[in-house]
């Protein structure tokens, strides 16, 4: 005689499940059938030539506007420093943009031990999290290889660096520039395309623009002081993970949100279902 077995089902894995739901909804997410009207298509190609020459209209008031900042900030943080407005040159154009002479001196021995000792102890605790937080364990590890190159540079060869404070801050008001003029473009292939209102997709962008230009002139200041306080090792760790790259985050917050608002047609078919 035989003995049946009575085995009590498997718990189901939360993670496989989650992602099951998540490919569900890509899928029927990409079963909708997108289609551009004739105003949309001319709303694409020329909101944003709109806005280009807007912000170019406004590039001396932008440029005085950013240098008061800096001007401000140095004076607050007791930084030695001078801020100017110059001509600067673009891909294809020149336009006023402030220029902040400071300068950060190259580390001491101190300064280099401390750092060193400060890398070692984050990569002890990202190597200790649980696989909850991998994705912050990889960012730290992240950066603990940037400052562990700028430590190897600064510890052999630290004359030889090529960078100093003011030209970082030339090269981010730079960066930030081509960014706002690539800005409403980028919005116009990835969000104009769907169907929210115009005051919405105007309102996304103008908002975006506004956080650009707020936020660069105080990261940038931020950062020339933690470089005229703890030297130039900190300037690559400053540029690769917290320079444009938390501007561009910033960014995609804003249209994340903006993704969630309610669409014409959301909102249509929402009214259908109320009558």
């Amino acid at each position: 005689m035989t003995q049946q077995s009575h085995q009590s089902p498997a718990a189901p894995d939360k993670g496989e499940a989650l992602g099951r739901t998540v490919l569900s909804v890509a899928r029927h997410r990409s079963l909708g059938h997108l289609t551009l009207s004739s105003t949309t298509l001319a709303g694409i190609v020329l909101l944003p030539v709109l806005f280009n020459v807007v912000e170019w209209q406004l590039r001396i008031p932008l440029s005085t506007a950013w240098t008061a900042i800096f001007g401000f900030w140095l004076k607050r943080l007791e930084i030695a420093g001078v801020v100017s407005e110059r001509l600067t040159s673009m891909a294809w154009f020149d336009m006023p943009l402030p220029h902040v002479e400071v300068v950060a001196s190259l580390p001491d021995g101190v300064t280099w031990l401390v750092a060193a000792a400060l890398t070692i102890l984050v990569c002890l605790v990202a190597l200790r999290l649980s696989d909850k937080y991998l994705p912050l364990r990889y960012l730290l590890l992240f950066a603990v290889f940037i400052q562990v190159t700028a430590l190897i540079f600064f510890g052999v060869v630290p004359e030889r660096f090529p960078y100093t404070a003011s030209g970082y801050v030339d090269n981010g008001l730079k960066t930030a520039v081509s960014f706002l003029l690539l800005l409403p473009w980028a919005h116009a292939l990835v969000y104009y395309i769907f169907d929210f209102s115009w005051s919405r997709k105007i309102g996304l962008t103008m908002m975006t623009l506004t956080f650009v230009v707020v936020a660069v002139p105080l990261q940038l200041m931020l950062h020339v002081y933690v470089m005229c306080r703890w030297s130039l090792l900190c300037l690559p760790l400053l540029s690769f993970l917290l320079g444009p790259s938390m501007i561009l985050f910033g960014c995609i917050a804003l249209y994340g949100w903006a993704m969630s608002w309610q669409s014409l047609g959301r909102g249509a078919r929402a009214c259908e279902r109320s009558a």
